[in-house]
């Protein structure tokens, strides 16, 4: 990394510069921060200029939370499983990965380096040696895993319509307008609910925490801190999700852990460092 100080192009004043060289995924934190500092960005007041839904979107803010109530009751606090973060109940369960840099898949990385992919791999444990240069997984789903699960979510659910929850938390949200709504309150985190069709999945700016259909046969989930989802429910519809290589897709139940250190296979006596 280059830092350095130069003339303002704009008056007597300096600029402060900085020359990174960064994966994709990391790159792309990196911008959208950039552009929410009042420092570093635009100038621009960010509440008044962040994200909101469009009408062309189909997106609707609702300010009724009864249709997102069900899910709190069947999570299991403090657990650090799936079902801490999953529904329960469901028929089956998948946890789909985010892929690395250049839209590498987290099995063809373990594969790259000699290791087993499974359900409870993790970055770190796939790759190679310590010290060498490591890939990065994306924070949110791909396009091209979004283009793939849409069909068929649409097929496995009764109405081309359905719900979702967005952490209030994202920087680069329209927070002067969003907060006169109501929010879903979780242990962790808390929600802004909006309804809409589920191909307008791809107009959020960050993926919904949680997205389920009016008829709740399945519920894509995951958090801030995941560079995956999880996916629950018919063993039809998690068969389908399974047999699409894009989506990276491995089975796993809701007792499953969801921490670090859960890759036993991989590293059975935890000596890979972690950042």
């Amino acid at each position: 990394m280059t830092t350095g100080i130069g003339p303002s192009d704009l008056d007597t004043g300096f600029q402060y510069f900085v020359v990174v060289d960064l994966p994709l995924p990391r790159l792309d934190l990196l911008i959208r921060a950039i552009q929410r500092c009042p420092v570093l960005g635009t100038g621009r007041d960010s509440e008044a200029h962040g994200w909101y839904p469009s009408h062309e979107s189909g997106l609707v803010p609702e300010s009724d939370l009864a249709p997102a109530a069900w899910i709190r009751p069947l999570l299991t606090e403090d657990s650090f499983q799936v079902r801490m973060t999953v529904p329960q109940g469901f028929e089956a369960y998948a946890r789909i990965f985010f892929p690395f840099d250049e839209h590498l898949t987290w099995t063809e990385m373990a594969r790259r380096n000699g290791r087993i992919a499974h359900a409870l791999m993790e970055e770190e444990t796939i790759q190679a040696a310590p010290g060498r240069h490591r890939a990065h997984p994306y924070w949110r789903m791909a396009p091209e895993q979004v283009e793939a699960l849409l069909p068929i979510l649409t097929r496995h659910a009764s109405s081309p319509r359905g719900w979702f929850l967005l952490w209030e938390g994202f920087g680069d949200l329209d927070h002067q307008a969003f907060r006169p709504l109501p929010k879903a309150r979780h242990p962790m985190r808390d929600y802004y609910l909006l309804s809409g069709p589920h191909v307008a999945y791809g107009e959020f700016p960050d993926d919904p925490n949680y997205w389920w259909p009016d008829d709740r046969a399945w519920c894509v989930c995951t958090d801030t801190d995941f560079h995956w989802a999880y996916i629950a429910g018919s063993a039809a519809c998690i068969r389908d999700v399974l047999s699409v290589p894009v989506l990276d897709a491995y089975q796993t139940k809701p007792e499953d852990p969801a921490h670090g250190g859960m890759d036993t296979i991989n590293n059975p006596r935890q000596t890979i460092p972690r950042p």
